[in-house]
């Protein structure tokens, strides 16, 4: 069976005081990372549950760093040990911070694939993205993605959008641009956040971005909601569990070895159980999380007659709200909608020379 295990090995522990995180207001454990007795654990298990040949470790956080580098050193000898001739991959998703070259030799030894975290141009990007003496972090993420390049390691960029730089899409993209990034990702902030961009906001700088993108990097640079939406027109399921049609096969364990239906579900009644106690596979077929991975297919009656509803269905559960709507539906519908309206002429094109 097909499914993702997102690793927290440092839990919601992190080295930044980012105003809009959303872990802020979940409890640190104390441990400060997962013990290499559990690390075991959960690589032997995870690589035994997967009957694929190709076998991906996610590793985020928190601050996935904060684990140290000698624990991930002893998650690829545990890796290999137990690997039985699949391919291993793994990705890491960081602020930057703790990136040095000790850290990019072995990033780029072990085929590391890397996701770092930046808002935008320096001014934006310290608009919330704070060390924890209240300084702006954006002079030490630059030297983390400089220190990327010249080890060669791949990345790709994650730009959390907020209400101060939503507006700035077609400067965001050209930053990054020149800083030769080739993959991004633009991720809007959830929650009762009152950083929050509106879904109108965040439309436009989605139409903004695929402007430039298509005006001249088409084939160049991917930009992740235009690529999953150019899957959706030509005819394949998005891989973005977001978009699919159900999804509750993107999971997470956190560094007690507890195991949740996804990283947007991490409380009490989303618990599965813990991998000390239970075999990953049973807890992965348990009929509670089956239960759980179909609810989205459960749209509203304005997603069932939605022309887009192939895009996005329905968007992620969480986001779905009925305040304004009068049953369940997704707080970013506006947004969508805007952006898929726009590109569909386009899409459609680039599906039939694609094809």
């Amino acid at each position: 069976m097909f499914f993702q295990l997102m690793a927290k090995p440092a839990g919601s522990v992190c080295n930044l005081d980012c105003q809009y995180c959303y872990y802020l207001d979940k409890p640190h454990l104390s441990q400060r990372h997962m013990d290499f007795a559990l690390l075991e654990r959960y690589i032997q298990n995870y690589i035994a549950s997967i009957s694929q040949s190709e076998v991906t470790f996610l590793w985020q956080g928190g601050e996935p760093t904060l684990a140290g580098l000698a624990f991930y050193q002893q998650a690829v000898e545990f890796q290999q040990k137990y690997a039985k001739g699949k391919i291993i991959h793994n990705a890491l998703q960081t602020n930057g911070i703790l990136l040095d070259d000790a850290w990019c030799e072995f990033l780029q030894k072990n085929h590391f694939l890397v996701g770092l975290s930046i808002d935008g141009t320096p001014k934006l990007h310290d608009s919330y993205r704070l060390t924890k003496s209240g300084k702006g972090s954006a002079k030490q993420v630059l030297h983390a993605l400089n220190l990327l390049q010249h080890y060669q390691i791949p990345f790709n960029t994650l730009t959390v959008v907020h209400h101060h730089n939503v507006q700035h899409g077609k400067a965001i993209y050209h930053y990054l641009k020149s800083l030769n990034v080739s993959y991004m990702q633009f991720i809007p902030l959830m929650g009762e956040h009152s950083q929050r961009a509106s879904p109108r906001d965040y439309g436009q700088m989605m139409i903004d971005i695929f402007d430039e993108w298509y005006a001249a990097d088409i084939g160049k640079i991917s930009v992740q909601f235009i690529e999953q939406w150019m899957m959706a027109f030509l005819g394949l399921q998005p891989s973005l569990c977001i978009f699919r049609k159900t999804c509750g096969d993107q999971l997470v364990i956190e560094q007690n070895g507890d195991i949740f239906s996804c990283d947007h579900y991490v409380y009490p009644e989303y618990k599965l159980g813990n991998i000390l106690d239970t075999p990953l596979i049973d807890l992965i077929q348990n009929p509670k999380q089956q239960r759980f991975g179909l609810i989205k297919a459960q749209l509203s009656t304005k997603c069932q007659q939605c022309q887009f509803r192939f895009a996005c269905n329905g968007g992620c559960p969480k986001h779905r709200t009925v305040q304004g709507f009068g049953e369940p539906h997704n707080q970013l519908c506006e947004a969508y909608f805007m952006a898929l309206s726009y590109m569909q002429p386009y899409l459609k094109e680039l599906a039939k020379y694609f094809r």
